[in-house]
């Protein structure tokens, strides 16, 4: 016999960075929230301390924080005309498991999207033609802008901690940054996280060639921070990663994150 439970305002189907941040704005404005997540809770005192973190069979073999694609399967098809059939093994798609879902094992790496991403069809139309996109591609611009965001990734920013180097604020170019990046309204809440000895001889090099090396924005807190939800976030011994631009701007994107 089903179990009826008390009424709520609204469930959250999933509990990774998405339905967490929807949660807790509308906990913030006096909803009950109930949050649904697949698999077991995660606590890193428990979950992500040494030694077991380094357990390279648990994780990096057997797949220990990704969904279990053999018992909960989904289907794909690569046409409207062709029948779904069930993935068994996924490869580079790994959906997280557990309350905070792929970003458990997210890599951090914290790309913004460029202006132009944003009005992907209008751009490539402007720089190589109007007949650059053929008729059959569904290509188009967002209905949002980049201006109209920024304010959400500088709020994201802040509640991850993020440490980098701005390169543009407010349309004005800093040293050290990258330089093709959007302009963002403030700079990152934490400074680059330390670079280790491969990536400042990498930085040094690209620049001597003409590029613009800078430390890549990561999700990883630089030094002891405190986020604007007042949660507190530990400092980071990871080493940044130098990438390279080159002297002048070039139509490609930063790299994305996997």
């Amino acid at each position: 016999m089903a179990t009826r439970l008390k009424e709520v305002d609204a469930v959250m189907v999933g509990m990774g960075w998405t339905g967490a941040i929807m949660a807790r704005e509308l906990t913030k404005a006096g909803l009950k929230v109930v949050g649904l997540e697949r698999g077991q809770d995660r606590t890193p005192g428990e979950d992500f301390t040494l030694p077991g973190v380094r357990d390279e069979m648990k994780y990096s073999q057997r797949l220990e924080l990704m969904m279990d694609n053999s018992t909960d399967t989904i289907t794909f098809r690569n046409a409207p005309a062709e029948m779904a059939l069930p993935i068994r093994r996924i490869s580079a798609f790994l959906p997280g498991e557990g309350v905070g879902g792929s970003g458990i094992h997210w890599g951090a790496l914290h790309w913004r999207n460029l202006p132009s991403d944003f009005r992907i069809r209008s751009h490539i139309q402007q720089r190589y033609g109007a007949n650059a996109i053929p008729d059959d591609m569904t290509i188009t611009d967002w209905p949002v802008s980049y201006d109209e965001l920024e304010t959400h990734y500088d709020r994201f920013d802040k509640l991850c901690g993020v440490s980098g180097q701005a390169g543009n604020i407010n349309g004005k170019l800093m040293p050290g940054g990258n330089p093709f990046e959007g302009p963002r309204s403030a700079e990152y809440p934490n400074g680059p996280i330390k670079s280790a000895l491969p990536a400042q001889m990498f930085g040094a090099a690209a620049k001597s060639l003409g590029y613009h090396p800078f430390p890549a924005p990561v999700a990883i807190a630089s030094e002891a921070y405190t986020n604007v939800e007042a949660s507190r976030l530990a400092p980071a011994n990871t080493a940044a990663i130098a990438i390279a631009w080159p002297a002048r701007p070039t139509p490609r994107h930063p790299p994305t994150r996997h």
